[in-house]
């Protein structure tokens, strides 16, 4: 019997034998909504096991913070302070073992997962479960912060028509536009604008047109000549990351895992797949169910309370709330669609702690945020036996 994770160097590879061992190893991939809704989940339904022992839980991140979500568009354009948006991963989960790095193989045969990180050789992780967060990339907006700020005025194209893309580049424009420079921004989309939120293309539309986004739909190339006349271009709907070893699993033309109704990637079994935090809980509760007693339950698939944003400038935002039945939704614009995402944003924020000062920050009337202090210099993360 392989010894417990807690008791290995983290130098030593674990060694795979015949058999199964009594503890039961759930490794979660991404530090996303979805990997982190997971985790929540299996701490409570399966607590008392983690407590115990009985199952460990393992966390790989390849960065030591996580970001909260739909901030990306507000850190870009000032009114937020980046670090607000950033929370240590390993504060938020206290009963996993954390491990910052890459996964370089997955062996979906063996149930073994080969992960490099920065201060350690490369070592093999066996899992019992294995959900992997089937998140779409963040869009680097750092780095389009910083190249705005050398190189002014930029032309930046954004590829993707939904919120994300919308959002960012409406605060490019308004980047743009506060310091009175040049460029421009251009938003393609594959297909058509918002298509996902039929609620909401209408005044995202009209908020494009007043501020100077030229919008071009069912169009993702950089140029209609195939060459790049802008400056800068930057991906919001990027393909979820493919795991190396993971190449030959079924997907959608999208780029994200299928699986069947309670997602679980069919062959193997153990492997779950979640693209949002819904589907990251509902994976969490369904492994923990397999713990106790056989059959998965299928995501449930019948009408939902569901609400969606889009930030159109400070204090103005379109936000619409769809009910559970037909025809049945409410969509507020200006400061009423604004104080509806700031409290929806801080909702999803991942720290409780942090939650109030998110929605103290969207909520200040000042057109722009103090400049944000030189970070400090972060101790080196303690390394974590393996």
């Amino acid at each position: 019997m392989p010894a417990p994770l807690s008791s290995l160097p983290a130098h030593q590879p674990i060694r795979l034998t015949a058999g199964r061992s009594l503890v039961t190893r759930v490794v979660i991939v991404g530090n996303g909504p979805a990997g982190l809704a997971a985790y929540r989940a299996l701490l409570r339904a399966a607590g008392r096991a983690v407590r115990s022992g009985d199952v460990h839980l393992t966390v790989i991140s390849e960065t030591p913070d996580v970001h909260a979500p739909d901030l990306h568009a507000d850190v870009l354009a000032g009114h937020l302070p980046a670090e607000s948006a950033r929370t240590p991963l390993r504060t938020l989960l206290p009963r996993a073992t954390v491990l910052v790095g890459r996964v370089m193989q997955a062996d979906l045969t063996m149930q073994r997962l080969q992960v490099s990180r920065a201060d350690h050789d490369p070592c093999w992780l066996g899992f019992d479960h294995l959900i992997l967060g089937d998140d779409r990339p963040d869009a680097p907006t750092a780095a389009l912060a910083d190249r705005l700020s050398d190189h002014p005025p930029v032309r930046v194209t954004v590829l993707g028509g939904d919120v994300a893309g919308a959002e960012l580049a409406l605060a490019v424009r308004e980047w743009q536009r506060e310091r009175d420079l040049g460029g421009g921004v251009t938003l393609r989309c594959g297909g058509e604008l918002l298509s996902a939120q039929p609620g909401l293309s209408v005044p995202v539309r009209a908020a494009l047109g007043a501020a100077g986004v030229t919008i071009h739909e069912l169009a993702r190339g950089t140029g209609s000549d195939g060459r790049d006349d802008h400056d800068l271009t930057v991906v919001t709907d990027a393909a979820p990351h493919v795991l190396p070893g993971t190449e030959t699993l079924p997907r959608t033309p999208g780029g994200f895992l299928l699986t069947d109704a309670a997602l679980r990637v069919p062959d193997p079994t153990s492997v779950w797949a979640a693209r949002t935090a819904a589907h990251g809980w509902h994976a969490g509760q369904n492994v923990a169910r397999t713990l106790c007693r056989p059959g998965a339950q299928p995501f449930p698939a019948g009408p939902h309370w569901a609400a969606r944003s889009v930030r159109l400038g400070h204090w103005n935002a379109v936000t619409h709330l769809r009910g559970p039945g037909p025809g049945t939704g409410l969509t507020l614009g200006g400061r009423l669609g604004w104080l509806a995402r700031s409290l929806l944003i801080a909702a999803q924020v991942p720290r409780p702690a942090d939650r109030g000062r998110v929605l103290l920050s969207l909520l200040r009337p000042t057109p722009r945020a103090a400049p944000d202090a030189p970070a400090k210099a972060r101790t080196p993360d303690r390394p974590t036996p393996v």
